[in-house]
């Protein structure tokens, strides 16, 4: 790790789920559920002919812009807090690419995202 570990707090997890919903509508992809964590994100979407990867790249990539600009404001709003610079690496390489077959399945991991986050396995 190059930097510390990092913890979402809840304005950057509101800011996430607002950006992939935001990139969503933009490229005219269906969002079916988010759920950002303190240190991961859910997204269940349907992006037709749109390989995987680029779908999470694209939601890392503007994720990671808007956290930056966020950072950015909040260190120019404080005047007391010491200049920190803005974090460059925000997610783990790679994610989780699942495809999801059959309405069934489909609400099944869309009930996942939504209701059983902390709940013990």
């Amino acid at each position: 790790m190059h930097e510390p570990e990092l913890s979402l707090d809840p304005e950057q997890r509101e800011l996430v789920e607002k950006t992939v919903a935001d990139h969503c509508r933009r490229r005219g992809w269906y969002l079916h559920a988010v759920n950002c964590r303190t240190q991961h994100v859910h997204v269940v979407v349907t992006a037709p002919q749109c390989d995987p990867k680029v779908v999470l790249d694209q939601f890392k990539a503007w994720c990671t812009r808007r956290l930056k600009e966020l950072a950015t404001a909040n260190a120019t709003a404080d005047a007391q807090e010491k200049e920190r610079p803005v974090r460059t690496k925000w997610w783990t390489e790679g994610g989780s690419k699942r495809r999801v077959y059959g309405e069934d399945r489909l609400a099944a991991v869309i009930r996942y995202v939504i209701e059983d986050q902390d709940r013990p396995r």
